[in-house]
């Protein structure tokens, strides 16, 4: 890792999220992720993935990395609520 601490040197657990992704998103949304004991790359993928397939032309507009994450996390986040339930 850097010594910024906000980039990968690319041999990170594969499960877990990158230190410059968690620093993309807001405070809510790295405390959502933290809350549901599930994987959060994965729920980051999945959220990712879908926003792709239902803003293809946001996406391939040329939506910066950083951009998305966050706007997929909300509306994953949105969507999915009452699906998960937050560990206390």
């Amino acid at each position: 890792m850097d010594p910024n601490g906000l980039t990968s040197s690319g041999d990170d657990e594969p499960n877990q999220v990158d230190p410059w992704i968690h620093a993309q998103l807001s405070a809510d949304q790295v405390r959502w992720l933290q809350g549901h004991g599930i994987n959060q790359a994965d729920l980051l993928k999945s959220a990712l993935a879908e926003w792709v397939i239902r803003h293809p032309d946001q996406w391939f507009r040329g939506t910066r990395l950083s951009d998305a994450i966050r706007i997929s996390l909300t509306e994953f986040i949105d969507r999915h609520k009452d699906e998960f339930v937050t560990l206390e």
